[in-house]
């Protein structure tokens, strides 16, 4: 079996590499809840750019950059079903930019902050960390696997991509629009059957590190927080801060109707 686990940018300098993983994943619980109470564009406008510096901090700009364009084209998609939506039936209001803006930064925060953790993270440390918050198994054994599953899902992707271009297609964007169905064909049926095995194969990896009922599990590198997770930590609290405070005395709740 391959080394499914080891992360290719875990040796980089970058600053989130050396945060402790506990860090990273608290970072990414309170994004989780912070994206749910805070509904002002502007806010959350805010809340984005910040996490998309945090993820940005690792130099992986072309997975960044890919994820969001996906983003953008479905919510480039959204904004056009619900136009047509609007004009099939003129009783249905047609959310507005702004309203349709909201969900999409959410998505946003929420990618940048995961990313992060999971492109710069060991999966026997997340094991570690996940089980030092008193976890159950069954909560930490497949988040451990969803996370590590990013990191081998764009390296598969990339392989597939290869393969195509060695057989002699180049599945760039207008090839894809061109030639819809073949593209289907040649990338998106091999990613779904690749990911099916991928994560079977990162699930039984799971499992032969040693996690078990009965057994612990101790990581082969000490875990300890630094100075580091203390600003990182710090920097999270002025930037929720920030945020209530834009949403506060700046933002406002559109209602998002277009007329």
């Amino acid at each position: 079996m391959r080394a499914l686990f080891a992360a290719d940018a875990v040796q980089a300098k970058s600053h989130v590499h050396r945060l402790d993983v506990r860090t990273k994943i608290i970072i990414s619980l309170v994004a989780s809840v912070a994206v749910i109470f805070i509904k002002s564009p502007l806010a959350m406008g805010f809340l984005a750019l910040a996490s998309a510096l945090y993820v940005l901090e690792l130099g992986r700009y072309g997975v960044v950059i890919i994820c969001y364009a996906a983003i953008a084209l479905m919510w480039l998609v959204a904004l056009g079903f619900m136009a047509l939506i609007h004009r099939m039936a003129p009783v249905i209001p047609a959310s507005g930019i702004g309203a349709m803006t909201v969900p999409f930064l959410r998505t946003v925060i929420m990618i940048n902050t995961v990313l992060a953790l999971a492109l710069s993270s060991r999966i026997q440390t997340v094991l570690t960390a996940l089980k030092s918050f008193r976890l159950p198994i069954w909560i930490y054994i497949p988040a451990a696997v969803m996370i590590r599953f990013i990191p081998t899902f764009i390296r598969d992707v990339q392989q597939i991509h290869e393969s195509m271009r060695i057989r002699g297609y180049n599945l760039h964007p207008g090839f894809i629009l061109r030639h819809p169905v073949l593209a289907v064909r040649l990338l998106v049926a091999p990613i779904l059957f690749r990911a099916l095995r991928s994560s079977d194969d990162l699930g039984i990896a799971a499992e032969l590190k040693g996690v078990s009922h009965r057994n612990g599990m101790v990581s082969y590198k000490s875990q300890a927080f630094s100075r580091g997770d203390t600003v990182a930590v710090i920097c999270l609290a002025l930037v929720l801060i920030t945020g209530a405070f834009i949403q506060i005395h700046w933002g406002t709740t559109s209602t998002g109707f277009m007329p």
